[in-house]
C-alpha cells in the first residue's frame, strides 16, 4: 500500500497527514493526528451526496430543482450575468463572497476587485476579526492567536469562555488540559466544561456580561494596589480616566449584573493578580459575538496590561508577523481606487483593520439597498446558518437577479442559487499555506493534490480565474493556470527557503524579525517587544481609553452597556422569553457545519441539542432526550433537550451549525456591535417547551 503526504483542511490548523492508497490509486485511509475530523475527509470524498457536476437551477428558488449543465455553459452564464449586472447598475453591485474553505480567498478577492467591485465579504464578519480589531486599537498588537500557547513559566491561568478540549487540537492532550503541579486556574464561562472539572475556581457568567466582569477584576486589582504601576505610567494612555470608570464596578454590582457570588469574584481576582506570570486564554468569538461585544472584549485583554503579563514570558504574548506569501489579491486597488466597501459607512473601524466589507450587513443590502444595494452574489462555501434571523437571510438569497455558489454539498443558501458549482476538496487541489503559528515561528507549505478530483469537480481558486478569464482578463488571471497564481504568491518568500517549501513536505518554519531585532538591541529575553517599538496605537502607548474609537465617535474606555436583548434590558421580551439563549460552543466532532453531512460524525453527537438546567427543564415538563421547540421573537426551532447541570440556571445553550436545526434563526440580526458589526449570537432572549 503506497501513501502520499499532504495536511488536513478541516480546520485552521493545517495538521500534515499521510494518505494510503490501494493498488488502483484510490484513497482509502488516512494517517494523522488523533482527530475525528482528519479522518472525515475521505468520507466527505466519497459521499454519495457530494456534488460532482455544475448544475443549473430549473424550478423555483429553494425549491431543490437543479438539472446538470457543463462546464461551459456555467462559467459562461455566470460571467454574461455578473457582467450584466455591472453594465446596468455599476460594479458594486455586485457582491463576491468567501465561507469555508478559506484556501481560495486570494482568487476570489483578486476577481472581486479586478472586476471593479469593492464587496468582497468573508465569513470573518462574525468570526475572530472582532477580537483582533479590538486588540489592535488597544494594543497595536494581536494577542489572542498566542492565548492558548501553553509557557512553562505561567503560574496561573484564566481561561475565559474557551474550551480547548472541544476547540484546539489536539484537544484531549492540548497542553491546558492537565494542569501541571504548582499552577492555578480560574474558569469564566456560563457552561461547566471539562476545564472546570480542575480549576480553581469557577465564575459561571450570564452571557453577555462578561464586560462588567472584567471591569469587576480591574476594580478590585486598583483598589488592592495590585497594577504594575510602573508599566501604566510609562506604557499607558488614559489609565486615570479608566482608573475612576471602574470604581463604579464594586464587586457587589458586578456579581449582580453578571449572576455569580461576590466572595467568588474577589477569590478568582486575587488568585489572578497575585500569582505572576498569568496567562488569560482567549476565544476567538466568544466574548465579541454580542451586541456590546467589542467593548467587552477591550476590558478583557487590558488586564493583560494592568497587571504588567503583557508580553511577557508566561504571560500574553504578541503574536508577531512572520515571513508570508506575496499578496495576490488586489486589496490595495481596491482600498485606493475603488468605492468604499460594505461596512465602511458604520463600521470604519473594523472595515479599517480588515480587507473586506462587513457581511452581516448583506441581507440589509439585498432586500433594502442599505447601505449599498447588492444585486448580484458570486459565493464560496456559504450558508445562510451563518447570519443572525437566518431565514431573512434565505429570503434575500432568494430576491437576487442572479446568485452562484461553490460547494460540496447543497444547504439552505445553494438551493436559492441559479447556478451550483462542485468544489474540489483540499486531497484535491494544491494550496500553497502560511500557518500563523504563535508568537514568534509560523510555518509554510506547498501542498499539492494526492488525488484526482471526483466527478467534474474543480478547485474554487481555479473556478475564479478562469471567471477571470471568461470576462475578459486572462492576463491578470494567469490565463486559468492555479498553479501559477500560487507561484506568483511564493514570490514572496525569501530565495533562500522557497524551495524548500515546494519541496518538503513537511513545510519550513519561519521566524519573525522580533527577536534579532530585541537580541541586536541587547535584549536578551525574547518578548516586553514594546521596549523596541513602544505601541503602534494612536498614542504609542496601550491605549485605556482610546483616541481612535473616540474619534469615531464611540466611547475611548470600554464602557459597559448590558446586551440589546436581556432580563435587564428588555424586561418587556423576557416575560415571554424568560431564558438567556447562548451557542457555538465548539466540539472536535465538527467545524460549524462542514461534517453535518458525515455519518461517523453523527455517531458522537447524532442530534442537536439544547442544554437546560434541571431548575428550568423540571417546571417546564422537559425531560432528557424530549424533543422541544426553542422559541425567540424571531422563530422557532426543534432541538433535544439534554438537562444537565453543567449549564447555568437561566441559561440555555444550544449547538449550532444544523442545517436541520438552525440556532440562528433564533438569534437577533438588528442588534449588531456599534464598532465591529458582529451579531449577538451568544446572548439573546428565549423560551423552551416540549414538543408535543
Amino acid at each position: 500500500m503506497s501513501t502520499k503526504p499532504s495536511t488536513c483542511y478541516e480546520c485552521d490548523a493545517n495538521c500534515p497527514i499521510q494518505v494510503e492508497f490501494d493498488a488502483g490509486g484510490e484513497p482509502v485511509a488516512i494517517q494523522g493526528p488523533d482527530c475525528p475530523r482528519c479522518y472525515a475527509q475521505l468520507d466527505r470524498r466519497n459521499h454519495p451526496d457530494r456534488l460532482l457536476y455544475p448544475l443549473k437551477r430549473v424550478g423555483p428558488r429553494g425549491s431543490g430543482q437543479f438539472e446538470r449543465i457543463s462546464w461551459d455553459e456555467a462559467l459562461g452564464t455566470i460571467a454574461e450575468r455578473l457582467s450584466a449586472t455591472r453594465d446596468e447598475h455599476g460594479a458594486p453591485s455586485v457582491a463576491f463572497f468567501a465561507g469555508y474553505t478559506k484556501e481560495a480567498r486570494p482568487q476570489l478577492q483578486r476577481l472581486a476587485h479586478a472586476f471593479g467591485s469593492p464587496n468582497y465579504l468573508t465569513e470573518s464578519g462574525c468570526c475572530f476579526s472582532a477580537t483582533m480589531v479590538a486588540e489592535k486599537v488597544t494594543f497595536g498588537y494581536k494577542i489572542k492567536t498566542t492565548s492558548t500557547v501553553v509557557s512553562p513559566k505561567t503560574r496561573c491561568h484564566l481561561i475565559w469562555s474557551t474550551n480547548p478540549r472541544g476547540s484546539i487540537p489536539p484537544f484531549d492532550t492540548h497542553g491546558l488540559v492537565t494542569l501541571k503541579p504548582g499552577r492555578r486556574m480560574i474558569v469564566v464561562d456560563p457552561r461547566r466544561t471539562p476545564m472546570v472539572d480542575q480549576a480553581d475556581i469557577h465564575l459561571q457568567i450570564r452571557p453577555g456580561t462578561d464586560g462588567a466582569l472584567a471591569l469587576g477584576f480591574h476594580h478590585l486589582i486598583f483598589a488592592n494596589g495590585w497594577q504594575d504601576q510602573t508599566f501604566l505610567d510609562q506604557w499607558c494612555s488614559g489609565v486615570d480616566a479608566f482608573r475612576d470608570y471602574v470604581a463604579e464596578f464594586t464587586p457587589e454590582r458586578v456579581a449582580s449584573i453578571c449572576g455569580i457570588s461576590a466572595s467568588d469574584l474577589r477569590a478568582a481576582v486575587a488568585l489572578f493578580a497575585t500569582t505572576p506570570p498569568a496567562q488569560i486564554t482567549l476565544s476567538p468569538t466568544a466574548t465579541v459575538q454580542h451586541s456590546n461585544g467589542f467593548q467587552n472584549h477591550r476590558a478583557l485583554i487590558l488586564l493583560s496590561a494592568v497587571t504588567g503579563n503583557l508580553d511577557r514570558e508566561g504571560g500574553n504574548r504578541f503574536f508577531n508577523d512572520k515571513v508570508m506569501p506575496k499578496p495576490i489579491e488586489l486589496f490595495d486597488h481596491c482600498r485606493n481606487n475603488l468605492p468604499p466597501r460594505i461596512g465602511d459607512e458604520v463600521y470604519p473601524v473594523w472595515t479599517k483593520y480588515w480587507p473586506a466589507g462587513q457581511s452581516m450587513l448583506l441581507p440589509d443590502c439585498i432586500l433594502d439597498g442599505r447601505p449599498q444595494r447588492v444585486r448580484s452574489l458570486l459565493a464560496m462555501g456559504i450558508n445562510t446558518a451563518m447570519w443572525p434571523n437566518s431565514k431573512r437571510m434565505e429570503q434575500a438569497l432568494g430576491s437576487l437577479d442572479f446568485f452562484a455558489a461553490t460547494d460540496f454539498f447543497h444547504n439552505p443558501a445553494t438551493l436559492q442559487a441559479d447556478i451550483v458549482l462542485p468544489a474540489a476538496t483540499s486531497l484535491e487541489r494544491p494550496a500553497l499555506i502560511a500557518y500563523p503559528g504563535c508568537a514568534y515561528q509560523g510555518e509554510l507549505r506547498y501542498r499539492r493534490p494526492v488525488v484526482a478530483p471526483r466527478g467534474e469537480a474543480r478547485p474554487d481558486g481555479q473556478i475564479f480565474l478562469e471567471l477571470g478569464v471568461r470576462l475578459g482578463m486572462g492576463d491578470q488571471f494567469w490565463n486559468g493556470d492555479l498553479e501559477a497564481s500560487w507561484a506568483e504568491a511564493a514570490e514572496g518568500i525569501p530565495d533562500e527557503i522557497r524551495e524548500e517549501v515546494y519541496s518538503n513536505p513537511d513545510g519550513v518554519t519561519v521566524y519573525a524579525g522580533a527577536i534579532e531585532d530585541l537580541v541586536e538591541h541587547g535584549f536578551l529575553d525574547a518578548d516586553r517587544l514594546y521596549r523596541l517599538r513602544g505601541f503602534p496605537t494612536a498614542s504609542g502607548k496601550v491605549e485605556f481609553d482610546s483616541a481612535e474609537l473616540r474619534a469615531a465617535g464611540h466611547d475611548g474606555l470600554p464602557i459597559y452597556r448590558e446586551p440589546a436583548e436581556s432580563p435587564v434590558s428588555t424586561p418587556e421580551i423576557a416575560r415571554d422569553y424568560p431564558l438567556v439563549l447562548t451557542s457555538g460552543a465548539r466540539t472536535k466532532f465538527d467545524t460549524h457545519s462542514q461534517h453535518q453531512y458525515i455519518q461517523r460524525m453523527r455517531r458522537a453527537i447524532p442530534n442537536p441539542l439544547v442544554e437546560i438546567h434541571p431548575s428550568d427543564a423540571e417546571p417546564r415538563g422537559i425531560r432528557d432526550g424530549q424533543s422541544v421547540e426553542i422559541r425567540s421573537p424571531r422563530g422557532a426551532v426543534c432541538f433535544v433537550a439534554r438537562v444537565t447541570k453543567r449549564i447555568k440556571p437561566g441559561v440555555v445553550h444550544c449547538t449550532h451549525g444544523w442545517n436541520s436545526a438552525n440556532v440562528n434563526e433564533l438569534t437577533d440580526d438588528r442588534h449588531l456591535d456599534p464598532i465591529s458589526g458582529f451579531p449577538p449570537f451568544k446572548s439573546s432572549l428565549c423560551e423552551v417547551a416540549p414538543v408535543a
